[in-house]
């Protein structure tokens, strides 16, 4: 998007300049005789400060078309991309372990608290829940780190991100991978989830 609208750009300044240049090459008109025979053969041609006033004009006009074609584009494209992080950081999500029994989500004051492997993921998008979704999270304690991967509505991505003990509060930034999936949703965008652990229901849930 951002070529195109370079493109655009760069065509209407060629267009305006290509009329500036005309006009002002038709006033060239010698006063010696070696030129006016040239003059009298392209007297039908324009001639003059009007005939440069012109051009400018003409140049004007089709430049501001362009550049009102490429705003307009770059508005959409704008628009789509901030619905879809708006519609995302607004959305509700919950993670689970999709494992029963000890393996699910301990109190966060006891050791392993997060566990890593597969995982359940849900959100409330467009009015309607989407998922679950199984997604794959490797935690590190050591740096209170987490890493994996997964696929949702939308498409394949990749996670990133860290986990506090104190404040019982894990960021994901979930990355997708541009060209898969929903191509109407997926902009190979990161979305970044704030989640607070619930103990009653054993998951993590968006703020």
């Amino acid at each position: 998007m951002h070529i195109i609208f370079r493109l655009l750009l760069l065509v209407a300044l060629f267009t305006t300049l290509s009329y500036s240049q005309g006009a002002r090459g038709g006033s060239r008109t010698g006063g010696s005789g070696g030129f006016r025979s040239t003059s009298r053969r392209v007297s039908g041609s324009c001639v003059g400060s009007n005939c440069r006033s012109t051009g400018i004009i003409v140049g004007s006009v089709i430049g501001g078309i362009f550049a009102l074609l490429a705003i307009i584009f770059f508005s959409v494209y704008c628009y789509s991309r901030y619905r879809r992080r708006q519609v995302q950081s607004n959305a509700i999500v919950s993670y689970q372990s999709d494992r029963g029994g000890d393996s699910k989500v301990r109190p966060m004051n006891e050791p392993a608290y997060f566990k890593s492997g597969n995982w359940m993921s849900r959100y409330h998008q467009y009015g309607c829940w989407h998922g679950p979704h199984k997604m794959s999270l490797m935690s590190d304690q050591y740096a209170s780190r987490v890493t994996g991967h997964g696929y949702d509505d939308v498409g394949p991505f990749t996670i990133s991100g860290t986990y506090s003990v104190e404040n019982q509060q894990i960021v994901l930034n979930k990355s997708y991978q541009p060209g898969a999936g929903d191509l109407k949703e997926n902009f190979g965008h990161t979305v970044t989830i704030q989640l607070m652990g619930n103990q009653n229901h054993a998951q993590f849930e968006d703020k």
